[in-house]
């Protein structure tokens, strides 16, 4: 495991202990026994990864978790700024994912290989496999993916930027609603330079504002709920190919113990709500 004393990518050694970061952070970042990646070998496959090279990326859909067999992968967050910032740096024994992995989202952070790395990949449908059918592993594990998607909404410091006025009624719809969906965001200061040079290129008129950034680097201006969401990865096109035995319209709660009834009686079950 990463020890208090591990250099973060692009850091250095002055850097406050990983335990002073991380206030649970044995749980946030467990280590794995050899034993119980052994139990993990069935549901996934081994990858290798030359220095350099990225596992994930973000904004981009994640290919599942990845448990490093050997070597070292460096963490880092980016936002559509093109600021990084180093976020951790992973060795063997230890898991790369967070909570969003289990459903296949974008990832949250970049991750690149630190010399030659050896990983098991375990896709998101062997993901939840693996924590139903290894029920005491699999409660490390959900711990440690939750605890760490919130880690990356407390820092505030990856994902969408959103550039306005802090009174403005359609910068607080748009903080809302990123904030309801747990997706890390951060507000920038309109009179800062950053955001000054964008207002002047983005924004002809005030009804353009708010602006949101994306980490690819597309701007939008004053977007939808669902145009924002779209744009950050967070919904995707229908699945025009398949088709579903059970539509469930709203996701309240009575919506969700529907449709999580339906699929545990072995039905393809679809879930749509305006939120």
């Amino acid at each position: 495991m990463a020890s208090d004393s591990t250099v973060l990518s692009g850091g250095t050694d002055d850097r406050p202990p990983l335990s002073a970061m991380y206030p649970r952070h044995e749980q946030t970042f467990p280590e794995l026994t050899p034993a119980e990646i052994g139990r993990m070998r069935r549901f996934g496959e081994v990858r290798h990864y030359n220095d350099g090279e990225m596992l994930f990326e973000t904004g981009k859909p994640g290919p599942g978790m990845f448990v490093i067999l050997s070597g070292h992968v460096a963490i880092t967050q980016r936002d559509g700024l093109g600021h990084i910032t180093p976020v951790i740096d992973q060795g063997p024994g230890q898991f790369l994912a967070e909570i969003g992995q289990l459903s296949g989202r974008v990832a949250l952070v970049d991750g690149h290989a630190e010399g030659d790395v050896e990983t098991l990949l375990i896709p998101p449908d062997r993901l939840r496999a693996l924590l139903v059918a290894e029920a005491d592993l699999g409660e490390r594990i959900m711990r440690a993916l939750i605890l760490r998607r919130v880690h990356l909404i407390q820092g505030g410091v990856g994902g969408p930027v959103l550039i306005g006025p802090p009174n403005s009624a359609n910068l607080i719809r748009l903080q809302g609603f990123l904030t309801r969906n747990g997706c890390p965001h951060h507000l920038l200061d309109p009179a800062s330079e950053d955001a000054a040079d964008l207002i002047a290129r983005y924004t002809p008129s005030p009804q353009d504002l708010p602006l949101v950034v994306t980490v690819d680097g597309r701007v939008l201006r004053n977007p939808g709920e669902s145009e924002l969401a779209r744009a950050i990865g967070m919904i995707g096109g229908i699945a025009m190919d398949k088709l579903y035995d059970v539509a469930v319209v709203g996701s309240g709660p009575a919506g969700l113990s529907t449709a999580v009834y339906a699929a545990s009686e072995g039905l393809s079950v679809a879930v749509v709500d305006a939120r």
